[in-house]
């Protein structure tokens, strides 16, 4: 089979199996490995659907920046040296894994475009959704040499600075991942409008104080009717390394989602809550 008719098969698999999940039909074998064209069934009972191996990323891209934008966009401009500038500039992993605190490889378990290359700091269940995103907050301070201005949130969202807290950088992060979740960046963060939305922002949803998700944008493009794009990425649980989440194509183009596309996306395959826009405000 050669890689054209291969990759027209996985899009139509791909369809296949979304509609099925959504229709609530138990699918009681299923895992595909595509690999330069072939493609080997590997039984798996359960009441879960996973695609294995469904990583594009596979060395291609050094760097989010370096993702092709859908056709007839290029990517929205931001200032040298800001938050968003920082973000899709990321490095991209150049294997396909993706690893749990537990050393586990679930990269099956996603269909992603690319996995941040940035390691877990902790040996323990810490690193999730929300805290993926304060830990990238916190990088982008650590590498600009200013974390006297860094800061992250306690459960209520009130504002605790790094340096007035007299710990290490790795002791603060600890604290902060323990004692604040999705609920504090949503009582925290700086409310934005769609029109406004930029690398580094983040969808938050919760609605009880307790179990929530967090996905942060991390690059954006626009075509010349003004319509906008995302890569949009996440951590989960059990805390995880953060992958760029490839949109279906209903929900966007080459990978990239639109907005409305990402809360349809969000409400079918993670439905946490309705989701809010918030941003970390500048000190």
């Amino acid at each position: 089979m050669d890689l054209d008719s291969s990759a027209g098969l996985r899009e139509n698999l791909f369809d296949f199996l979304r509609i099925e999940f959504k229709l609530g039909k138990t699918m009681k074998f299923i895992s595909i490995l595509f690999h330069f064209g072939m493609i080997t069934g590997i039984l798996w009972t359960g009441g879960f659907l996973f695609l294995t191996s469904c990583l594009d990323a596979d060395s291609k891209w050094a760097r989010i920046s370096q993702i092709q934008t859908p056709e007839g966009s290029s990517r929205i401009s931001y200032p040298k040296d800001s938050f968003s500038d920082f973000v899709r500039n990321l490095p991209l992993k150049s294997e396909p894994t993706l690893w749990t605190f537990q050393k586990q490889n679930i990269i099956h378990r996603y269909d992603t475009l690319g996995v941040l290359d940035l390691p877990l700091l902790f040996q323990n269940d810490l690193e999730q959704c929300a805290d993926f995103t304060m830990r990238i907050w916190a990088e982008y301070h650590k590498q600009r040499g200013a974390l006297n201005r860094f800061y992250l949130f306690d459960y209520n969202g009130r504002k605790k600075s790094f340096q007035a807290s007299g710990m290490s950088y790795v002791s603060f992060l600890r604290k902060s991942f323990v004692s604040s979740n999705s609920y504090s960046l949503k009582k925290g963060g700086l409310g934005i409008d769609e029109a406004d939305l930029r690398p580094g922002d983040l969808f938050v949803q919760n609605e009880t104080g307790g179990i929530g998700h967090v996905s942060m944008v991390l690059d954006a493009a626009e075509n010349s009717k003004r319509e906008k794009f995302y890569l949009i990425g996440f951590s989960f649980m059990p805390a995880q390394e953060m992958h760029i989440e490839k949109a279906p194509k209903e929900f966007g183009s080459k990978g990239w989602f639109t907005y409305k596309g990402f809360l349809k996306h969000l409400e079918e395959f993670y439905p946490y809550g309705t989701p809010v826009l918030r941003r970390f405000p500048d000190k």
